[in-house]
């Protein structure tokens, strides 16, 4: 997949979406492009009130970051799930941070890297062959397909219809009186 269809496939058709598979090539590109864009808009973030771009634009691509790597998790048959250590070292980072406490910062950090490689390393790893749970690959420098798209089925061929076959009745004929019933059985009033 060249690095405009990656682009072009995270942040314009799949930017919001986390279900189906997303292949290495799709993965790494994209990856490259978030943080070459990011190193080069780095110094508006240091220019005052343009520094409000640098985060839209930050948040923009760390959405499409989240998305690829779901789907290129599902790719391998897995879940973001894997992702979960990750979060818990940075939020547990953060919170020793705020909190001042050396120590959870220092442990946070440990555990984000420690998962951050965890994710390289499943990231790097080859797709499952043929379908999983989450889909089947898309194929080598096949253009993207939306999740909602209607797929359109040619109408099967309609042989002309044929009529039941007529039955033959006979004609109805108007109904008997009933006999008169014996005297015996007869109901006296």
């Amino acid at each position: 997949m060249p690095i405009w269809l990656a682009i072009t496939t995270c942040l314009k058709d799949k930017l919001f979406v986390t279900g189906g598979r997303a292949g290495r090539a799709e993965f790494w590109w994209f990856t490259l492009f978030t943080i070459l864009v990011r190193v080069a808009m780095y110094p508006l973030n240091l220019a005052g009130y343009a520094g409000i771009i640098f985060a839209a634009v930050s948040f923009l691509l760390f959405i499409g970051n989240y998305t690829v790597l779901t789907r290129r998790l599902h790719d391998t048959d897995r879940s973001i799930i894997h992702a979960f250590p990750l979060i818990v070292g940075l939020l547990l980072g953060l919170a020793g941070f705020f909190m001042n406490v050396r120590l959870a910062v220092t442990v946070g950090e440990v555990i984000a890297v420690a998962a951050f490689a965890y994710l390289l390393i499943l990231c790097a790893l080859p797709g499952t062959k043929g379908a999983n749970r989450y889909g089947d690959p898309m194929p080598l420098g096949a253009a993207p397909v939306e999740e909602t798209a209607v797929v359109s089925r040619p109408a099967p061929k309609q042989e002309a219809p044929v009529a039941p076959p007529v039955k033959k009745t006979k004609p109805k004929t108007p109904p008997q009186p009933l006999p008169e019933r014996p005297k015996h059985q007869r109901k006296f009033k």
